[in-house]
């Protein structure tokens, strides 16, 4: 008789809220996080996914200057500094489920994150990439948290060699709004994101755009369920510069192919100009 894992209770609940998921679901589901010298943000994400999740699949890529060990996780270790791309490609590579998270090393769960939804909707065929909403987290004085909902999913207007990212969705499914770009909080179909050939490793940790324009491009059905969301803290961490965030975007603009590229702020970024030249 197989051992209990409290996967019932979750179950009974999305029975409750008019969600059919199976207890197995999970099962079919692998978490996919890169992580580099953030030792409190992935202890904090590894925590609250074992307290939520507990028998879940978690594989962790660590690209950081410094080995950081890790509880509860598969830990594939890469040369120092190899950047988002590379490192969620390496994990995809190890992936044996028919379904994979991708998620942000500073991201934590709660209890209403509503994660078997979104392996609902991929498993039952609705979508191939099914997303949630992220809400920022601030810490404030004493025990005193900021929570505020961000708008990262959007749609893709493409005229020409143009592309401009609106945000919000384009009409509503079973149970989802349809999009073609949501936030790193995602269930994806493995076999779907392995045909597309996973992110653009030369990207490094700006592939997010490039990969949904290449998503979009091969057909793949995109998604956001709007009560499933992940919390996600603000922290002052090791970050490219302004100087070579923008270059890296414009690289990602000229793989796309494309003059230039309005992103969801509203920035411009157009490709460098020896690209524009070739």
């Amino acid at each position: 008789m197989p051992r209990s894992t409290g996967r019932p209770i979750y179950a009974f609940f999305f029975k409750f809220a008019g969600v059919t998921v199976a207890a197995s679901d999970l099962a079919k589901l692998t978490a996919i996080i890169r992580t580099f010298d953030r030792p409190r943000a992935i202890g904090r994400l590894l925590k609250s996914i074992r307290r939520y999740h507990p028998t879940m699949k978690v594989l962790v890529a660590d690209d950081g200057v410094e080995p950081t060990p890790y509880n509860n996780a598969e830990i594939l270790r890469l040369p120092s500094e190899k950047g988002q791309a590379a490192c969620l490609n390496a994990l995809l590579a190890r992936v044996r489920t028919p379904q994979f998270l991708v998620i942000n090393e500073q991201a934590e769960m709660h209890k209403a994150v509503q994660l078997e939804s979104l392996v609902d909707l991929v498993a039952n065929n609705q979508l191939d990439i099914a997303g949630g909403n992220v809400v920022t987290c601030r810490k404030r004085l004493w025990f005193f948290v900021s929570r505020t909902p961000q708008s990262k999913h959007g749609l893709m207007e493409i005229a020409g060699d143009r592309l401009t990212l609106l945000p919000g969705s384009r009409s509503q499914g079973s149970g989802f709004w349809w999009c073609d770009l949501v936030p790193s909080f995602y269930v994806a179909r493995t076999d779907r994101v392995r045909a597309m050939g996973g992110w653009d490793p030369e990207l490094r940790d700006d592939c997010h755009e490039e990969f949904f324009f290449r998503a979009h491009r091969h057909g793949i059905r995109v998604g956001i369920h709007p009560e499933a969301s992940i919390w996600e803290w603000s922290e002052v961490t090791k970050q490219p510069t302004d100087v070579s965030h923008r270059r890296d975007l414009a690289l990602s603009v000229a793989k796309m192919g494309l003059a230039e590229m309005t992103d969801l702020e509203g920035h411009t970024i157009r490709p460098p100009r020896l690209s524009r030249a070739a």
